[in-house]
C-alpha cells in the first residue's frame, strides 16, 4: 500500500511541467559553471625528463619554457649525437633526426660525420659544459670539450667546439630542432 501511494506521487512529480523545467535549468546552470572554470583555468604541465633523476622537475606552460629545460634538452641531444663510434653512428643521427623538423639538410651534414666516422675509424665523445639561449633568434649555443678516439692505446685528441642548435615549438607545445651547425674558432 505504501508502495503505491510513492509510485502515484512520482508518477505526478514526473507529469508535472515545472519540475521538468526546474531540473533542466539547473543543469544549464551546473554545466555553465563548469564550462567558465574549464576555460579560465591555464595548463601546466610537469615534466620528469629522466628516471635516473625524478627529483629534476619542469612545470612548463603553453607561454614560457624554462632556460634550464632548454640546457638539459640541448646537453641530452648533443651530448647523445656526438658520443659515437662506427658502430653506433647511424643509430644515434637516425635518432637525432626522429626530433627534427626539417630532416633534408640535417641528414647530408649527419651522413657525411658518419662516413668520416666510419672511414677512419675513430670515435668521438661531447661533453657540454656552457650554454648560451637566445630566444628571439631560436638558438642554444652549446660549447663543450669534444674528445675524439683513434685507437685504444692513444690518448685522445681533446678540443673546444662549440655547436648552435636551433629549435622550433611546434603544435602541441613540443620542442623540434631546427638546425645545428658547428660555429668554427677562428684562431
Amino acid at each position: 500500500m505504501n508502495i503505491d501511494i510513492k509510485k502515484n506521487v512520482a508518477i505526478k512529480l514526473l507529469q508535472q511541467r515545472n519540475f521538468s523545467y526546474v531540473v533542466v535549468v539547473f543543469l544549464m546552470m551546473v554545466c555553465s559553471v563548469l564550462l567558465v572554470r574549464v576555460l579560465n583555468v591555464s595548463e601546466r604541465l610537469v615534466i620528469v625528463p629522466s628516471l635516473s633523476d625524478p627529483d629534476k622537475r619542469y612545470q612548463i606552460d603553453g607561454s614560457f619554457i624554462d632556460d634550464s629545460y632548454f640546457k638539459d634538452w640541448a646537453a641530452n641531444l648533443l651530448g647523445d649525437l656526438y658520443t659515437a663510434n662506427p658502430k653506433t653512428v647511424l643509430q644515434k643521427n637516425k635518432s637525432f633526426l626522429h626530433w627534427s623538423i626539417s630532416t633534408s639538410t640535417l641528414s647530408k651534414d649527419l651522413e657525411q660525420s658518419a662516413k668520416a666516422l666510419k672511414k677512419d675509424q675513430i670515435s668521438t665523445a661531447f661533453y657540454p659544459e656552457t650554454f648560451k639561449i637566445s630566444r628571439q633568434t631560436k638558438e642554444i649555443y652549446v660549447t663543450g670539450m669534444f674528445l675524439t678516439f683513434f685507437g685504444r692505446s692513444q690518448k685522445p685528441v681533446t678540443s673546444q667546439k662549440t655547436f648552435i642548435l636551433g629549435w622550433q615549438i611546434v603544435h602541441g607545445g613540443s620542442v623540434a630542432i631546427r638546425s645545428l651547425k658547428e660555429l668554427k674558432n677562428e684562431n
